[in-house]
């Protein structure tokens, strides 16, 4: 029996999923410092406990390393939901009136309204089309400008005042790649603005105060989640996200891998930009916060119509025969920035809905790698919605990521049938790939997208992954299933893929795309002790009840950072149970 070096906590009893190269499962884990030690059977991990060692018996739960979710918007709505309206689960435009009526009420001195949250699904004729109306929230706050973002941030609602004080008139050119909407037989102003055209909008502003507050809320529910490492996607005010990261952790106070993307735009200059990106490696650079990732939309989205398409959108979208969306960069553009993010050393992460976004998008990496010296960038694409099965097999060949969110992988309710098969018509079927890639050997991560999925949870994402089915039902205001072939909201169940698949897509394989493989992501000796425990062992339930998985801890470099029992007496003494 091993003596020593003895541990600080040794957990045993248990269901170790190490997330390793062999897909190991063991009993029990020792961790010393911010390092596991050992990882094995009872009676290995014996010879590392002495009389100060913390010894928790797991009782069957089960252990997976620290859960990373490789695209996320922090602070999500950690500082939204303080400040702003909020529509998440709403689904009919009188709620969103009343929700916002609600909130003038209750804040009668706000000089805007802003919030986010409607779905395309809530409206009919040509507001699914077009979006919503201004005069829907001029009838509410006629006074005060009112900015309402949708749930996917791709296209925001506004009032006429809204309009008025961003100096946005029928005049007004929208911005390469954006689009204000404007009423086809008046061409007055229609009250929604997308993808670029969003920056002409008066914007929140908050403070770095706020911030850092905020920024400490959303760590703190990461962990409760499971969740210690983070791609964070950085776009709208940026530098006091920056700042407040930064604070956090020169504070000492951040328990969180976090890597950042940066945004880079077509239509400015692409030398200055990476220039800027140089710069902020510079000042923002720790071992748990820097940037690494260049980050690029190639297309908006389909409920937006700005997706973009091999085949044409059906005549249900509105824009005629022969309406494909389109891409947002020049093609050749494309190549020469993707080959200068490679050359100076960044990451690249791009947004890419439609099939032909993603095959120019991929025509565009093979260019970047044609002019480049070959380098290890592990190259991303993210969302996928529609793929054609023929560029499938250039993700491996280009060695690029597919960056997948696995809670949109079914057929939602009041979403699938009037927004995606509407749109799409029979290509709707088969969105999202997912065992297509696992089958070529594509490396997978998973992520959520927070706060456009409104519960980050990684539970519910795997559950989605294996079944291809709803995740729980309440949360969409019908019956759970029981049965993972239920065939009201299953989508595509050939793209299945293993519970192990999913767990590495969320640990080993999340933790490869940060770079930080060789630090975190599997439960190995001499790795950062990163772990999740968990009351259930996924790997022997039913799929369908992975979403009622809790978290009973999460440790952070072998720091206890979340405790559900601790967390349960805090909600109850303060009155809250969520």
């Amino acid at each position: 029996m091993t003596k020593g070096p003895f541990a600080d906590i040794v957990m045993v009893n248990g269901v170790v999923y190490t997330a390793d190269a062999q897909d190991n499962v063991y009993q029990a884990v020792a961790v010393k410092g911010d390092k596991i030690l050992f990882v094995g059977n009872n009676e290995q991990i014996a010879g590392y406990v002495d009389k100060d060692t913390q010894q928790i018996d797991l009782q069957g739960k089960m252990v997976i390393p620290g859960m990373i979710d490789s695209h996320i918007h922090p602070p999500g709505i950690a500082l939204t939901e303080l400040y702003e309206v909020q529509l998440f689960g709403i689904n009919t435009l009188a709620g969103y009136l009343a929700a916002v009526k609600d909130f003038i009420n209750q804040h009668p001195d706000s000089k805007a309204v802003f919030g986010q949250g409607w779905l395309w699904s809530a409206f009919e004729g040509d507001d699914v089309n077009k979006g919503p109306r201004k005069e829907y929230l001029d009838a509410v706050a006629p006074d005060i400008p009112v900015i309402l973002r949708a749930m996917d941030g791709h296209s925001w609602w506004v009032n006429s005042r809204a309009l008025a004080v961003s100096g946005i008139t029928g005049d007004t050119e929208a911005p390469e790649g954006g689009i204000i909407e404007k009423d086809t037989v008046t061409g007055e102003l229609w009250g929604t603005v997308k993808e670029s055209a969003i920056s002409l909008v008066m914007q929140p502003q908050y403070t770095l105060e706020q911030y850092v507050q905020a920024m400490g809320a959303f760590q703190s529910k990461m962990h409760s989640f499971g969740i210690t490492g983070i791609l964070a996607i950085l776009g709208r005010f940026t530098p006091l996200i920056l700042q407040a990261l930064n604070h956090l952790a020169q504070q000492g106070e951040l328990a969180l891998h976090v890597r950042g993307a940066i945004m880079i735009q077509p239509q400015d200059n692409l030398l200055s930009q990476f220039e800027a990106i140089d710069t902020l490696q510079t000042e923002y650079h720790s071992p748990n916060f820097r940037i690494t990732t260049a980050k690029f939309f190639a297309d908006g989205v389909v409920e937006g119509g700005t997706g973009y398409l091999l085949e044409p959108y059906t005549l249900e979208t509105g824009k005629g025969p022969d309406y494909y969306g389109e891409l947002l960069w020049d093609v050749g553009m494309l190549g020469q920035a993707f080959a200068g993010a490679n050359q100076r050393g960044l990451q690249i992460h791009v947004h890419s809905i439609g099939d032909a976004a993603t095959r120019k998008v991929l025509d565009a990496l093979e260019t970047a790698q044609q002019i480049n010296s070959p380098g290890d960038f592990r190259n991303t694409i993210t969302h996928l919605q529609l793929v054609d099965q023929a560029d499938i097999p250039r993700f491996k060949e280009l060695k690029v990521i597919a960056s997948v969110q696995p809670y949109w992988h079914f057929k939602g309710p009041n979403w699938w049938h009037n927004v995606d098969y509407r749109l799409l018509g029979e290509r709707a079927k088969y969105e999202y790939p997912l065992q297509a890639f696992v089958a070529q050997g594509i490396t997978i991560i998973s992520s959520s997208d927070y706060s456009i999925t409104p519960v980050p949870n990684p539970l519910f994402a795997i559950e989605t992954g294996v079944t291809r089915n709803i995740y729980d039902g309440r949360v969409y205001g019908v019956a759970d299933i029981t049965d993972m072939d239920d065939e009201r909201y299953l989508l595509n169940k050939a793209e299945r893929v293993s519970i192990a698949d999913m767990i590495k897509s969320f640990t080993r394989n999340g933790a490869y795309a940060l770079f930080m493989d060789h630090q975190t992501g599997s439960i190995e000796a001499g790795r950062q002790a990163d772990l999740a425990v968990l009351d259930h062992n996924l790997l022997a339930i039913n799929p369908v009840d992975i979403d009622k998985v809790k978290v009973m801890m999460t440790f952070f470099a072998g720091k206890l950072v979340y405790n559900s029992l601790e967390s349960a007496q805090e909600h109850k003494t303060s009155g809250f149970y969520g």
